[in-house]
């Protein structure tokens, strides 16, 4: 209980700090830092990291202490900070083309805000003339264009931890991330990422392992890759945690209770996870699925009813042909394939998974989800959309899944490993984005006119992974490589 209350009176000393901060920030020259901040400034950051400290302490006494309700909140809280530091950072190092995509999607934000206009609004190029404004002024513009809930967007605005844009301090993570990319995916040769990838390698020493997992296949096939992809990631004997998108997040949360309930051998892998993140998370299927479950029915009968109309003007050669061939097409491997791949989707494949699923209860979820605007819907996902709004009667989707279903726990079946699930899940903002966020080069043949004129597929990367990675690595989660003479390696007492 000692270590409780010092954590929560180390966050409440330090948010008064931050809040005393914030005024000092934006109350006249001190709004421009320049790297230097004002005393009441590095006094709040001082108190934040001890702050910092104290509840990474509290987790090494008990590892499930970031379940608690304060705990969680403040986690958040950090989650949504560093995903305002990681696009900041992305502005001020001009990093790809983060600057336009900000700017087109300001744009688009302000076209559908009904709020007054004012100098700041009028500038279309804020970001790509960064350099000429102060800090404060960036980061809510960055809060205003990427946010979607108005209520998360004044949480966001008003925290001091956002204002300060804390960073972690230098160094190399021990650690390595395995990810599962969606139900299109060319797995371990696949590009989803790759330049954030690089960036983190660079930056924090993280090693990528892609699993191979298979296009539209199902999630027994496709756990079985992550499997694989986990022992390579092993073999330095580094925690691990698990990087789902789409249909990869129910393919990577299979592939966890796997390892749990498998052999010692595998149960051995299992417990060098440490974290997971959860990308557009599919894992609680998709109203495309429920839709098509009404659907097929109807289209068997429709197809029925054609052919018994033209039966008469064909010969019963053609006839035949025409159901073997039909025979031929579905009893074929890819079609079968493809339909273990499609269960997942479907209601009775979400509660078969989730119902046998079991996973561990100290392994903290970050999710990110999506909701879609005109000005950041692809061309090439606008029917998707309009049918998902159309079939579900809510337009709070990325084209693919709803906010309510893109979430770290089940949603439509309770049991304990739910129940543990849900104690997991941290959460997070939802943003201005679509399903396709975390892709570039393979859409890039589906790329149109508007959608290079709006950046859509060049957003940022980093936002998918460094702030999942910062936040596991600021609260003790994720820990840090230690060598000698500078050289940073795994610290081999951890």
């Amino acid at each position: 209980m000692q270590a409780v209350d010092f954590a929560k009176k180390s966050i409440e000393e330090a948010d008064q700090a931050g809040h005393a901060a914030v005024r000092e920030l934006q109350g006249g020259e001190l709004k421009v830092w320049n790297g230097c901040k004002g005393d009441v400034s590095q006094n709040a950051i001082i108190l934040y990291t001890k702050a910092f400290e104290a509840c990474s302490k509290l987790l090494v006494l008990d590892k499930l202490a970031f379940q608690l309700g304060w705990f969680k909140t403040f986690w958040r809280r950090n989650y949504d900070a560093l995903m305002v530091k990681s696009l900041f950072d992305n502005v001020i190092g001009k990093v790809d083309n983060v600057r336009e995509w900000l700017d087109a999607l300001r744009k688009g934000a302000l076209q559908r805000s009904s709020s007054s206009k004012d100098e700041k609004s009028s500038d279309l190029s804020f970001f790509q003339n960064a350099g000429e404004h102060n800090e404060q002024d960036t980061v809510d513009e960055i809060i205003n264009a990427v946010f979607f809930d108005e209520v998360e967007r004044e949480v966001i605005r008003n925290d001091p931890l956002v204002r300060l844009l804390i960073s972690n301090p230098p160094g190399f993570y021990d650690f390595t991330i395995v990810s599962a990319m969606g139900v299109i995916t060319e797995g371990k040769l696949g590009l989803e990422l790759a330049a954030a990838f690089v960036r983190l390698q660079k930056e924090r020493g993280v090693n990528v392992v892609r699993a191979d997992t298979g296009t539209a296949r199902s999630l027994e096939y496709n756990a079985g890759k992550i499997q694989e992809a986990i022992q390579v990631a092993l073999q330095d004997k580094k925690p691990y945690g698990l990087l789902g998108y789409s249909q990869g997040c129910a393919n990577a949360l299979t592939a966890e209770s796997m390892l749990i309930a498998g052999t010692p051998l595998q149960q051995e892998c299992s417990k060098y996870l440490v974290c997971r993140q959860l990308l557009f998370s599919a894992a609680n299927g998709s109203m495309h699925g429920v839709a098509l479950n009404i659907k097929i029915p109807k289209l068997i009968f429709m197809c029925e009813e054609a052919f018994k109309y033209h039966q008469g003007y064909f010969s019963r050669a053609f006839i035949r042909f025409v159901l073997e061939t039909l025979n031929d097409m579905m009893d074929s491997s890819v079609f079968q394939k493809f339909l273990g791949g499609a269960q997942s989707l479907l209601p009775e494949g979400c509660r078969a998974f989730w119902r046998e699923a079991q996973h561990k209860i100290d392994v903290p979820t970050c999710v990110l989800r999506g909701v879609l605007e005109e000005h950041t819907t692809p061309e090439s996902l606008e029917m998707v959309s309009y049918l998902l709004t159309k079939q579900s009667g809510s337009e709070l989707h990325d084209s693919q899944v709803h906010v309510y279903d893109a979430v770290g726990h089940p949603k439509y079946l309770k049991n304990r490993n739910g129940a543990i699930m849900q104690s997991c899940d941290m959460g997070g903002s939802i943003q201005r984005t679509h399903h396709w966020s975390p892709l570039q080069d393979e859409v890039e043949n589906l790329s149109t006119t508007k959608d290079d004129a709006n950046f859509i597929f060049h957003c940022a990367k980093d936002r998918h992974i460094f702030p999942w990675v910062d936040v596991n690595a600021r609260f003790g989660v994720i820990k840090y490589a230690i060598g000698a003479n500078g050289i940073l390696t795994r610290d081999k007492s951890s």
